[in-house]
C-alpha cells in the first residue's frame, strides 16, 4: 500500500525547562526551549548562553552529550543527567527520561531492573534529564551509574 499523499501528524510539542550549569563557584540557571517531534523523533534544543544562541538537534540524550562537549571549558551540566543517582533503564527508556536511585547504591546493571520494570517504582523514580534536586552528587569512577 502506498503512502503517497498521506498526511503526517503535526505532533510537535514545545516545552520550556530550566538548565542548571555549574561554574567553579556557583550554579547558574538558564532557560531552555525543547521541541519534541513525535513523527520524526528528532528533538530541537535552543538556549541563550552568555549572549550566544545554542541550537542542537537529536534525541535529548544526544543533545546533552553534545552540549557537555560545547560547555566543557566553562560549565558543567548540573542535573539528573550528570548525577550519580540518575540511571537510564537497562532495557530502554523514553526520550528525556532517567531514573533516580538516591535511596540505594546499584552495583551493576541488573540492580536497576526492578525499579524500571515495576510500574509503581518506575513512576516514583522517573525524572527528566533537566531535573535536579538537593540530593545531587556528581558521577564518579568509584560509584556505579548506568548511563
Amino acid at each position: 500500500m502506498s503512502n503517497f499523499g498521506e498526511r503526517r501528524c503535526e505532533c510537535i510539542e514545545k516545552e520550556n525547562f530550566s538548565l542548571h550549569l555549574k561554574t567553579l563557584d556557583k550554579v547558574k540557571v538558564f532557560d531552555v526551549e525543547m521541541q519534541f517531534d513525535e513523527d520524526t523523533e528528532i528533538d530541537k534544543f535552543s538556549m541563550l548562553l552568555d549572549e550566544e544562541k545554542i541550537e542542537l538537534t537529536g534525541n535529548t540524550e544526544s543533545i546533552f552529550m553534545e552540549l557537555s562537549k560545547i560547555l566543557k571549558d566553562k560549565y558543567e551540566i548540573h542535573s539528573c543527567y550528570t548525577c550519580r543517582h540518575g540511571n537510564f533503564c537497562p532495557i530502554g527508556d523514553k526520550d528525556n527520561e532517567i531514573f533516580c536511585v538516591n535511596d540505594f547504591e546499584p552495583k551493576c546493571k541488573s540492580d536497576l531492573y526492578f525499579i524500571t520494570e515495576d510500574s509503581t517504582e518506575r513512576e516514583k523514580r522517573s525524572r527528566t534529564l533537566f531535573d535536579v534536586c538537593e540530593e545531587f552528587q556528581p558521577c564518579s569512577d568509584d560509584y556505579y551509574t548506568y548511563k
